[in-house]
């Protein structure tokens, strides 16, 4: 653990408000910049509480140069520096020193404002101080350089040293504080090949340089004094030590780059990978040209990596185990070889290998956002990032990416936060099937995707349901969750042939038996004949309205007179909006079963229909599914598990929910339809009744 400086480093931040012209963010800009340089870590400041921070209103000159006299005769005491920021408005006129203003209004007597010229020439002087090094932060603050007479010749005749950093000329305004929140996230970040510690110097102004416009920052350095020693520094290089220990996955990432352009070169950090780029990349060949971009993509990936690990480290860093990282990095989706291994991956190998293997498409680093929103899922953030992840997602444009993903973790349709897999078996216009395509889902957020191909007939199913259900399992277990539930969708035929639930996995076993199974109707990935899948989405969004309705208690029961042909149940739903009803059936019609099913989906994609072609006891039928309406489907799920193992009471009235199946469509499915919409084809013909007739 780094420990505070020896001798003791002092810190005064003054941030000098105007109620006539109010700087917005000053207070936090004022309170950050101290945060950092008292934070062992970097700055290494003595935290001195009300005197090394000074915030207000209408300060006062007075006010000010008393906390700055005490914050210099503090450090001269203890034989150390002072690191001095004024953060404000500052008032002069060309070729005149900078004024900051104390006074709280613009526009105010020079006299009641602070000479900030002066000041600085007087602080530096003071007798046994080792040294000065001053943030300026206002408009004209180039103003504040002291004279050249009080700097070489005053009370200490020149044996000073002094580091002047300054957010604008002595012409320029300076805007929102941009000078305070640059450096403060370059002290946060560090700066690669910048030596331990970071300087007033040409790397920090280069930074600087780069990343602030509309104004000129610059900068002062006197050193009269090399007795001192130490050179004086602002604050430790966070990117010290990650430049020179870049973890096993970036390094392989940078020697694959460096070897693409050239066997025998030898790069192994940003700045020099940097450096070869400034001085080679407009000679490189036509023939070198994709092996060059390629390593400005390494290097722009070993920023993006140094700065996701830091904020890492900083906010999840201290309170995560490697079990915490191990769900993370699945809840991310991040690859079962990387987290499947003797060596438990560290915080490091998540990071960089999201940077460097995430596939950041068009510039966006989703492996970085879903490894971001992982963590803070896991560190039980709510809905809501840490200040530090926000700032983060910002700089790189993926808050929205962040929020999404993290509100889709956080979405658990069931208490056991379990991982959910969704099975959606694909025909081939007929009964067959010809694949099964799985994706396994922790909320609404989707982990990985497997396709399994599917040879004809009950064994080829049994094949790849088996696959299916093996491949979900690694992931679960690094949940440490048991998979408990399975979404099944199929397209009609073989939803009514081909019951889900009853389909044998492994050896004798079924699906309904050992998992929580949801039959789903495949309508909405791939679309009936003559519809889109917008068209059956909306349809699916109107049935979301009216199961939410309160006057909604239960299906609509169809009538044998009114399924007696397939004209006669188009001629019925005619009558009634698409979505707006949940059909039912009681018993199944005697022709026709399969078109007028496709009818019934296609209309509204939720369905109750008998297991058996009839049922004894219909009213007692009905009567059980309008009890336990809003429960469906997980009890019809549980009353067939218990009538298998022969635990289910047939008087009970969970009893008759056995006797039926259900197609059902909620949110979550909506949700998973909607979000692949873009990817989905349109389905074979299989149910062309209409073209037939």
């Amino acid at each position: 653990m780094t420990t505070l400086a020896n001798p003791p480093r002092h810190v005064l931040v003054v941030g000098a408000q105007c109620e006539n012209a109010k700087l917005e963010g000053l207070e936090d800009a004022a309170r950050d910049l101290h945060a950092v340089l008292v934070d062992p870590e970097l700055g290494g400041c003595v935290d001195r509480g009300e005197h090394s921070l000074l915030i207000g209103n209408n300060l006062g000159k007075a006010r000010v140069c008393e906390a700055v006299e005490r914050a210099a005769e503090d450090a001269r005491r203890d034989g150390g520096l002072l690191v001095l920021a004024l953060l404000g408005h500052g008032e002069g006129a060309e070729g005149a020193p900078l004024h900051f203003v104390t006074s709280g209004m613009e526009g105010a007597p020079r006299l009641s404002n602070v000479d900030v010229s002066s000041l600085l020439g007087d602080v530096l002087n003071h007798p046994g101080l080792a040294g000065l090094i001053t943030i300026v932060d206002t408009c004209l603050a180039g103003g504040a350089v002291p004279a050249t007479p009080m700097v070489t010749a005053g009370p200490q005749a020149g044996n000073v040293r002094f580091s002047l950093l300054f957010g604008a000329t002595a012409k320029e305004a300076a805007y929102r504080l941009r000078l305070s929140k640059t450096l403060i996230r370059l002290i946060e970040e560090g700066l690669p090949d910048a030596g331990e510690f970071l300087r007033v110097d040409d790397d920090l102004m280069e930074q600087l340089r780069e990343q602030i416009s509309g104004q000129q920052p610059g900068r002062c350095i006197f050193d009269g004094a090399p007795f001192f020693g130490d050179v004086l520094w602002l604050a430790r290089n966070r990117a010290a030590s990650y430049s020179h220990e870049l973890g096993p996955i970036a390094s392989k990432a940078v020697r694959d780059a460096v070897r693409r352009i050239d066997s025998t070169l030898q790069l192994s950090t940003e700045g020099e990978i940097a450096a070869w780029l400034k001085e080679n990349q407009q000679t490189a060949g036509v023939g070198s040209r994709l092996a060059v971009h390629r390593l400005h993509e390494v290097l722009d990936e070993l920023a993006v990596s140094r700065k996701t690990l830091n904020v890492a480290n900083k906010v999840f860093g201290p309170h995560l185990t490697e079990d915490d990282l191990l769900l993370a990095g699945m809840l991310a989706g991040l690859p079962l070889h990387l987290l499947r291994r003797e060596a438990p991956p560290n915080l490091r190998d998540l990071v960089e290998y999201a940077a460097h293997h995430g596939g950041a498409a068009e510039g966006q680093h989703r492996a970085l956002a879903h490894l971001a929103a992982a963590m803070t899922h896991v560190a039980g953030c709510g809905d809501t990032l840490p200040e530090e992840v926000v700032i983060w997602a910002q700089d790189f444009g993926l808050t929205p990416m962040v929020n999404s993903r993290l509100r889709e973790l956080n979405h658990q349709s069931h208490p056991d936060r379990a991982p959910r897999l969704v099975l959606v078996l694909a025909d081939d216009g007929g009964e067959s099937v010809v694949r099964v395509d799985a994706w396994l889902l922790f909320g609404r957020a989707v982990l990985g995707s497997q396709r399994f191909p599917c040879s004809p007939g009950e064994k080829g199913l049994k094949t790849a349901l088996a696959q299916a259900v093996a491949w979900s399992g690694p992931w679960a277990n690094l949940a440490g969750k048991r998979l408990k539930y399975i979404d099944v969708a199929a397209p009609t035929l073989v939803l009514l042939d081909c019951p889900p639930e009853e389909q044998v996995f492994r050896k004798q076993m079924t699906l309904g038996v050992n998992y929580t199974v949801t039959t789903r109707w495949s309508g909405l990935l791939a679309p009936p004949h003559g519809t889109t899948v917008d068209d059956m989405l909306q349809v699916g969004e109107e049935l979301l309205v009216s199961l939410d309705d309160s006057k909604c208690s239960g299906p609509d029961w169809l009538h044998a007179d009114q399924m007696g042909t397939v004209e006669q149940v188009q001629k019925h739903l005619s009558n009634h909006g698409f979505g707006q009803r949940v059909w039912a059936v009681a018993s199944l019609p005697t022709t026709d079963w399969d078109f007028i099913a496709q009818e019934l989906l296609e209309h509204t994609p939720a369905l109750v229909w008998p297991r058996q072609k009839d049922v004894s006891d219909k009213q007692k039928l009905k009567a059980s599914v309008g009890k336990y309406w809003r429960a469906l489907p997980l009890h019809v799920a549980q009353a067939y598990q218990q009538d298998l193992s022969g635990d289910l009471s047939h008087d009970d009235e969970l009893g008759p929910l056995a006797a039926v199946r259900v197609a059902w469509h909620d949110k979550d499915w909506q949700a998973f339809c909607r979000r692949r919409a873009s990817t989905v084809l349109r389905a074979p013909d299989e149910m062309m009744y209409k073209e037939q007739a």
